[in-house]
């Protein structure tokens, strides 16, 4: 059978809910579905293609018993293959698919995931985007639907590893200098002195892989700059992150080429650790209408200093108060800080939201928070900390959010975002192994690094 005319069923419909609307009723009403199967590529930081940069390292859309690469295979066959309708088909039936699993856990934690976030995200862009509205009105219907003439109108990539920070929670596929560090760690013999036999067993495994990866080639191929100027001219966004996106040269390039292909109203995402500011990409964005600058911050001054190794907190908070300032002139653009939810930082996530609080009142420039929970490593997640020591913190960290509640043009913490890190602090399940294991890594890091953690 050939699976690009297969009629995909779809759960029935109220009656009462308009052709148009069906999109909005399938997003609120399934659990499984997620409307980025239709829309969205992702790359690992080696150009291997994922649906989204939720799924976990292993699960890449395939062709036959390989992974996809956006530096070597056309667009088209990945977009129109077999992997892709096959993920498509079982999300219309509410099924899912096991690409998506780690959203489904998440959503059992806390109740909200990316899932749900990018379904909001893209119904609601519809409304004022009618060839988008067209298109998602095609994807609801259960009448036979082939996309071949359709290719990824969002697009997110991991260019390479190349990083200026060795963050903790990180890995070498995402920073070449965490990469180098782990690799003198592991040679040194210390991880098997110190009974961190785990540790170097997965750093080990991390290391051969990022050594066999092409982290650097793959997006500098014409086969991957042809796959992008096909795409060019109706991309609706792109986010790129790395490493540090702003210090990656092939993001100026994909900035040059949509210009260059007329299309300044893509709207540009991208996740920076906010330590560097390169005036050539702030100008090549200033073209742009719609900007998204994420700021990916996971604490204040030594905290931050901490967990993201090699930060200087003074740099990152003068940085913070250009990105205020740049986007306060510029009506369309907006400003999310992220805080990747840890067992180094549940306490001191109020420092983040008065920092936040002062740069949007002092440019009148609204800002939105987000907690993302980390799941790996797990030696580093809520899981370590017994839970009556976690949520003996939940009392004062609710009366602080009670001053940034309301809304306004500054900073409102929302509601949403209130109960996601409540529910993670107070939800995830204590385990005393990787408590242990915490205690026992964290040791050696501050010795390694000369460190009191």
């Amino acid at each position: 059978m050939d699976i690009n005319h297969v009629i995909y069923a779809v759960p029935t419909v109220p009656e009462d809910v308009g052709t148009e609307q069906r999109i909005d009723w399938l997003t609120n009403n399934l659990n499984k579905f997620c409307v980025l199967p239709w829309l969205n590529m992702n790359t690992n930081p080696n150009g291997n293609v994922k649906l989204c940069c939720s799924i976990a390292m292993d699960y890449f859309v395939a062709n036959k018993d390989r992974p996809f690469n956006l530096g070597y295979d056309d667009i088209t066959q990945i977009w129109n293959g077999p992997h892709m309708q096959n993920v498509r088909n079982l999300h219309r039936q509410n099924n899912g698919s096991d690409d998506c699993l780690d959203c489904y856990k998440i959503e059992k934690l806390s109740g909200h995931s990316p899932r749900k976030g990018q379904n909001k995200i893209w119904v609601e862009r519809k409304n004022h985007d009618p060839e988008l509205a067209d298109y998602l009105t095609e994807v609801s219907n259960e009448k036979l639907y082939s996309i071949s003439d359709i290719l990824p109108l969002s697009l997110e990539l991991r260019l390479g590893n190349q990083c200026n920070l060795k963050c903790v929670t990180c890995w070498g596929m995402s920073s070449s200098l965490i990469h180098e560090e782990r690799k003198d760690m592991v040679k040194s013999g210390e991880l098997m002195k110190r009974d961190l036999g785990w540790l170097q067993e997965k750093w080990t495994e991390d290391i051969e892989a990022v050594e066999k990866a092409d982290m650097t080639e793959w997006y500098e191929t014409d086969t991957f700059y042809k796959n992008f100027r096909l795409m060019a001219p109706k991309l609706r966004r792109l986010y790129t992150t790395g490493g540090e996106p702003t210090l990656i040269k092939a993001n100026y390039r994909m900035l040059e080429e949509l210009l260059a292909a007329g299309n300044n109203t893509c709207k540009i995402e991208f996740t920076t650790n906010m330590t560097t500011w390169n005036p050539k990409f702030y100008e090549n964005l200033s073209k742009f209408e719609n900007v998204e600058i994420q700021m990916s911050v996971d604490g204040v001054g030594t905290v931050a200093e901490y967990i993201r190794y090699g930060t200087k907190w003074d740099v990152v908070r003068e940085n913070i108060k250009k990105v205020f300032e740049m986007a306060s002139t510029r009506p369309n653009w907006r400003i999310v800080c992220y805080s990747v939810l840890q067992a180094l930082n549940y306490q001191h996530i109020t420092e983040i939201w008065e920092v936040l609080d002062e740069e949007s009142k002092k440019y009148y420039k609204r800002v939105d928070w987000w907690p993302i929970t980390l799941n790996y490593p797990a030696y580093l997640s809520l899981s370590v900390i017994p839970i009556e020591q976690r949520t003996a913190s939940l009392p004062r960290i609710r009366d602080i959010a009670r001053r940034y509640s309301s809304g306004s043009a500054m900073f409102t913490l929302g509601s949403d975002a209130l109960t996601a890190l409540e529910d993670s602090i107070s939800k995830a399940p204590y385990n005393e192994e990787l408590s242990n294991r915490f205690k026992a890594y964290k040791k050696y890091l501050d010795s390694y690094r000369a460190q009191n953690g």
